[in-house]
Parts: structure tokens; sequence; C-alpha cells
């Protein structure tokens, strides 16, 4: 159901974008220093659209915060390379838990506690 309200949040974010790059840079301008009327419209129109249930409910709060993320980088591109370093970072953080977890539990080791392919697991 999270999910599910998840996919939907990027996709109708994905159209958001696609639309509000059509729109005159007077109405950009306007949407961009009214960020919190544009969450709520966009909010409250996704909610409505996709029939009030809840998975609506779900994806109506993703694509608030997926809008609200949206505009603060359009408006701010020093925004927008923050992100991208604090995504680089987090990438990096995973990269070196990994190489921890690899050492600290090395394939061969992990191979010895497993279950044989053979072995029949009784269903008593």
């Amino acid at each position: 159901m999270i999910v599910d309200g998840l996919v939907l949040a990027v996709i109708t974010g994905t159209a958001f974008y696609f639309l509000y790059a059509k729109l005159p840079g007077r109405v950009r301008r306007y949407l961009q220093r009214h960020i919190l009327l544009t969450d709520t419209i966009a909010c409250l129109l996704t909610y409505a659209l996709f029939g009030g249930t809840l998975v609506a409910l779900f994806a109506a709060a993703w694509l608030s915060v997926l809008v609200s993320v949206l505009l603060v980088v359009i408006r701010n591109p020093a925004a927008a390379r923050a992100l991208r370093a604090f995504s680089e970072q987090i990438t990096e953080y995973k990269k070196q838990a990994t190489e921890w977890l690899a050492e600290k539990f090395p394939p061969e080791q992990q191979e010895e506690n497993s279950i044989p392919d053979d072995t029949e697991i009784s269903t008593r």
C-alpha cells in the first residue's frame, strides 16, 4: 500500500514537473513564490483524483514531499547542489557499510552457516 502510494506519487510528481516546465514564466514564478499553496493544491488534487482511498492518501503525502523538494530545488540551485552532495555522501556510506559487513561476515562463513539444499525441513 505504501509502495503503491510512492509509485503513484513519483509518476504524478514527474507529470507535475513536465507540466511545470511547459507553463509560462509568470505562472512558474508564482508557483515558486507560493510553495505552500502549490503543495496543498497538488496534494488535494492527487487525493481526489485517486479516489480518496488509503493508497491515494499515501500518494498525496509522498507527492507533497516531492513537490516541496522540487520547488525548492528549482528556486534555489544551491539546494540542488547540496542535495546532490548529500546523495553522494549517502552512497559512500552505503559502500563503506557493505565493505564492513563483507569483512565481518565473509562469504565462506555465510556458506557454512546456510542450510544445505538437500536437507528436508520437517513441517510438523
